[in-house]
């Protein structure tokens, strides 16, 4: 890690409220940049300060866009992460990034679980993507789409409208109906 690289995003991510983007857009360029800004920022997704995590999933998202082969190397941590933080900006954009990076088949299995395991989140956000990453896990032909599907047919019977109306747009994209 560059020395002093971690404390340098830290102060810049935990600028502005935790519910807007603050500088994400700015350190996801540099991260571009720099790949060995990648694992300070993956550190920074297990800081004390809520506004410094949401900050930092926003960059971490940002940057799998364009260069997901980065957080390759973080994935089990990343995993770890999405299983044991209860933060829901890590629910959200984590699976972003896991389901476009390489994944062995058990580290597909626990994130295909895990995403199962999110619809029942308090967060609407979270649980809208994890129905997204189940469909494009089962798009691209990593786990069975009865897994997908059944995850479609929970989220289509929840009572939360917002979820139910994702399942929607989901199901009539991947032609599930």
């Amino acid at each position: 890690m560059p020395d002093g690289s971690q404390p340098k995003l830290r102060q810049r991510l935990a600028l502005g409220d935790r519910k807007e983007v603050g500088e994400a857009g700015a350190v996801a360029r540099e991260v571009l940049d720099d790949p060995a800004l990648t694992r300070p920022l993956v550190d920074l997704l297990e800081d004390v300060d809520e506004a410094v995590v949401a900050h930092a999933a926003h960059v971490v998202m940002q940057v799998g866009k364009d260069a997901p082969q980065l957080f390759e190397p973080h994935a089990d941590r990343l995993l770890s992460l999405l299983r044991t933080c209860s933060q829901w900006e890590i629910g959200e954009q984590l699976p972003k990034v896991l389901v476009v990076i390489p994944l062995d088949d058990d580290q597909t299995q626990q994130l295909a679980d895990m995403l199962v395991a999110q619809i029942d989140a308090k967060s609407n956000i979270a649980a809208a993507s994890a129905l997204s990453g189940l469909a494009e896990l089962a798009q691209t032909g990593r786990i069975g789409e009865d897994v997908a599907r059944s995850a479609i047919g929970t989220a289509l019977a929840s009572p939360r409208k917002a979820l139910a109306a994702r399942a929607r747009r989901i199901a009539q994209k991947a032609d599930w109906q």
